[in-house]
C-alpha cells in the first residue's frame, strides 16, 4: 500500500506552503501541495498523489487552527475528487492546533523581534584589543561586510543553524604584533572565556552573527558565538562574545 500526502491553504499565495512541501521532498517525504482557492487546486494535487500510484492519502490542513466551514469544504472536495476513484482511501486529519513547539517558534521570533541589534546596525557590537596598534570597534553592519562570509554554518558544523564570519577574514581587519600567540574571546559577562592558539584560530575559528537573516539572539548565544571546529577543547565554543582580546 503506497502512502501519499496533501498539505492544503486556503490561498494560491501562500508561500509557506510551498517552501515547507519543497523541504519535506528534500527529506523524501511523498507530499503534494494543494489549494482551496486557486492553483494547484485540492483535486490538481490528488491527482497528482494517484499518478504516483498512492492509494491512501492524508490531507492535512496547513493552518494552526481552522474553523468548521473550511474543513466542511475540504471533505466536500475531497468526496468529489473520491466519486472519480473508487477504491482510493482519504483521510482528513484535523488542524494543527497547539503544539508545544510552537512556543519555542515564537519565543524565537519575539527573541529576534525585540533583539537590541535588530534595526541598529550602528551599535558596536564586538571591540578588538590587545596586541594591536589600537582597540577597534565592530558594529554588525561591519560584519556584514566581512569578506567571504559562512551562509549556512551547517556545512561546517553539521546540526548548527546560523550564518558567520572566519576569526581570520575579521582579523584581517587590524595588525597583529608578532608577538601574538593566542587569542582571547571573552563574553558579555566577563565570567567566561576562551583562551585559543593564534594558528587553531586562524585556521578553524568562526563567529556566529545571524540566525534567520536577523541578529543572533542573546539566548541563542548572541552578539556572536564562537566555534572553533577540529578541537577538542569544549571551551571552544563560547557564547555571548562580545571582545576579542590578542595576547602574547
Amino acid at each position: 500500500m503506497s502512502h501519499a500526502t496533501v498539505l492544503v491553504a486556503g490561498r494560491a499565495d501562500d508561500n509557506c506552503l510551498t517552501r515547507v512541501v519543497d523541504a519535506l521532498r528534500d527529506r523524501g517525504v511523498a507530499v503534494e501541495a494543494g489549494v482551496l482557492n486557486g492553483h494547484p487546486a485540492l483535486e490538481d494535487a490528488l491527482a497528482a498523489c494517484v499518478e504516483g500510484c498512492a492509494d491512501r492519502i492524508a490531507i492535512l490542513p496547513f493552518i494552526f487552527q481552522v474553523d468548521d466551514q473550511v474543513l466542511q469544504r475540504i471533505r466536500q472536495r475531497a468526496d468529489g475528487f473520491r466519486k472519480d476513484h473508487p477504491g482510493l482511501d482519504i483521510h482528513i486529519a484535523p488542524s494543527i492546533g497547539f503544539d508545544p513547539r510552537l512556543v519555542d517558534i515564537a519565543d524565537d521570533y519575539i527573541a529576534r523581534t525585540n533583539s537590541a541589534l535588530d534595526g541598529n546596525a550602528a551599535a558596536a557590537i564586538l571591540k578588538i584589543e590587545g596586541c594591536i596598534s589600537n582597540p577597534i570597534d565592530f558594529t554588525y553592519a561591519d560584519l556584514e561586510m566581512i569578506p567571504d562570509p559562512i551562509d549556512d554554518i551547517g556545512r561546517l558544523l553539521p546540526g548548527r543553524r546560523g550564518s558567520a564570519i572566519f576569526v581570520r577574514r575579521l582579523l584581517d581587519s587590524v595588525t597583529i604584533d608578532a608577538t601574538v600567540s593566542e587569542v582571547v574571546f571573552h563574553s558579555a559577562d566577563d565570567e567566561f572565556f576562551a583562551r585559543i592558539p593564534l594558528e587553531r584560530t586562524l585556521a578553524n575559528g568562526i563567529l556566529v552573527y545571524r540566525m534567520d537573516g536577523h541578529p543572533l539572539p542573546e539566548r541563542m548565544g548572541g552578539p556572536l558565538r564562537l566555534f572553533v571546529p577540529e578541537t577538542d577543547n569544549r571551551c571552544a565554543n563560547v557564547k555571548n562574545v562580545v571582545r576579542i582580546e590578542l595576547i602574547r
